[in-house]
Order: structure tokens, then C-alpha cells, then sequence
């Protein structure tokens, strides 16, 4: 797809441009969405918002960067705020912990099926699966962590080492690791 002439068309009012990037993205942005929110509907609403948004904002966008990026950044910020607005999150209070080996991870991956990975990290709170996603998914570093949701790099730390553990745990339940050992 050629960014520049579909930014440039959708600025002139060009609605089949939009509905092109629309259908382009709104499948993996649903994906996106559904991490944030684990209800489908609601993953819905908030790609729905989020292209809103995108398509209203379109002029802010500079250039610099990855359009896709920006998009993406959009939606992540759409689900971060719905869900601070339902003062849903849910962050465990301890000490800190350092973070563990991941051992086996990859072929724990490997052997599960996509949707066996997004059921298996649905399982984990709220406040778990939010920092797990920024951290895994998306790449956000602590710091940026901490600034989207107002936690402390710390608690993200700790937020994600508890993510990984509950995650070991669910899948040495479902025998994956004992699998591949």
C-alpha cells in the first residue's frame, strides 16, 4: 500500500481511501484490541474509536515514521484509556522481583497454536496482561510503561515477571512444557 498517496487522498475527503486502510488494518487491529480488552465486542468499539480518531487526527500526522506505527500507537492509547476509565486494572503489591529465566519459552510457543497463546494470556489479570502486552507485543520499554499507565518502572518490572511466572504456570498445567523437555 502507498501511505503517502492514501494519506493525501484521505485529507482531500476521499472515503474509499479510508475504507481501504480501514480493511487493510481493522483485522489486526481487532487482534490488537482483543489483548487489551479479552471481550470481542468491546475490541470492536475500540478499533471503531480508534480509526474515528485516525481519520480526525490524520492531519497531525508529519510523516515521520511509520504510518503504521502511528495507527497502532492510536489504538493502544484508545485501549489503555478505556481501560482507566474502568478502573479495571488490577497491579498486585510486593516486592520486586528480578526477572526469571525464560527457558523453553520459544518452544513452548512453538507448539501451541495461536489461539491456545491469546486463551493462555487471557487467564492473567488485568494489570498482568497489560504490561505483559506493551512489554511483549508492543515492544514498550519500562519507562514507557510506567508513563502510559502510571505505574512505576518498578511495578512494571514486577508486573511483568509475575505475567511470565502465572504464564509458566498455566502452561506446565496444560503439560506443554513437560513436552518439550
Amino acid at each position: 500500500m502507498d501511505f503517502i498517496k492514501v494519506i493525501s487522498e484521505i485529507r482531500e475527503g476521499n472515503a474509499k481511501s479510508f475504507k481501504l486502510l480501514y480493511a487493510t488494518y481493522a483485522p489486526k487491529f481487532k487482534g490488537i484490541a482483543h489483548r487489551y480488552t479479552n471481550d470481542a465486542d468491546r475490541a470492536n468499539d475500540m478499533v471503531q474509536e480508534s480509526f474515528i480518531k485516525i481519520y480526525k487526527n490524520i492531519n497531525s500526522y508529519k510523516g515521520d515514521g511509520n504510518f503504521e506505527g502511528w495507527m497502532k500507537r492510536i489504538l493502544i492509547n484508545n485501549c489503555l484509556n478505556h481501560i482507566k476509565k474502568e478502573k479495571k486494572y488490577v497491579f498486585e503489591l510486593g516486592e520486586s522481583l528480578s526477572a526469571q529465566p525464560s527457558s523453553n519459552w520459544d518452544e513452548a510457543i512453538d507448539v501451541l497454536s495461536f489461539d491456545e497463546i491469546v486463551t493462555v494470556i487471557d487467564k492473567l489479570p488485568l494489570g498482568y496482561k497489560t504490561v505483559f502486552n506493551l512489554s511483549v507485543f508492543e515492544g514498550y520499554s519500562h519507562k514507557e510503561i510506567s508513563e502510559l499507565i502510571n505505574i512505576s518502572e518498578s511495578a512494571s518490572r514486577s508486573q511483568l515477571t509475575k505475567a511470565k511466572n502465572k504464564l509458566k504456570e498455566e502452561l506446565t498445567k496444560m503439560n506443554i512444557f513437560s513436552s518439550i523437555a
